[in-house]
């Protein structure tokens, strides 16, 4: 009986039993897809919430993130001044763009890692530079936030091989 390399011939099944089908591994790249995708969905989210801000009446989720993230120093009564509304306005304009364009961008290319690398790079640059200036003005809450953010999006991004050697090569950025 001939056994496949590196089985020595205990277990002449081990190595039919443990192989995974072409099935198993579309199966766990689709549920991967599925977490990428659902994060785009979370970053358009998070835009509408924060853009709310821009509003009276809308701002409460927004108020409320700010209320965490600050440990409690930041209070409803904040958003009435005209700059702390169009900040936070235009934060979640800008965020709901940023999540419309990768929409955009999955619609056309899926979870293609070529393309996704690159965007991985903007995500890690908005993570230090979002996350540095939170620590340096005192927000250090909202660093942990941007944390889970990021892992939320980095966990299918090394799944689905964004930062693999095999798509270096075929990366845009």
């Amino acid at each position: 009986m001939a056994y496949p390399p590196g089985n020595c011939g205990a277990f002449p099944l081990r190595a039919t039993l443990v192989r995974k089908t072409k099935g198993d591994d579309a199966m766990t790249r689709n549920f991967w897809e599925n977490c990428l995708h659902a994060w785009v969905w979370m970053t358009i989210g998070f835009g509408c919430l924060f853009s709310g801000a821009g509003v009276p009446g809308l701002d409460g989720g927004a108020g409320l993130f700010y209320w965490v993230v600050s440990g409690g120093t930041v209070n409803a009564g904040d958003f009435d001044t005209a700059g702390m509304r169009i900040s936070v306005a235009l934060i979640g304009a800008v965020m709901l763009g940023w999540g419309c364009a990768m929409l955009a961008v999955w619609r056309v290319s899926g979870a293609n890692p070529a393309v996704w690398r690159g965007l991985s790079r903007a995500v890690l640059i908005w993570y230090v530079v979002d996350s540095a200036l939170s620590v340096a003005t005192g927000m250090p809450l909202n660093a942990v936030s941007n944390t889970l953010f990021l892992t939320l999006f980095l966990v299918p991004a090394v799944k689905l091989g964004f930062f693999s050697r095999e798509t270096a090569s075929r990366s845009p950025a």
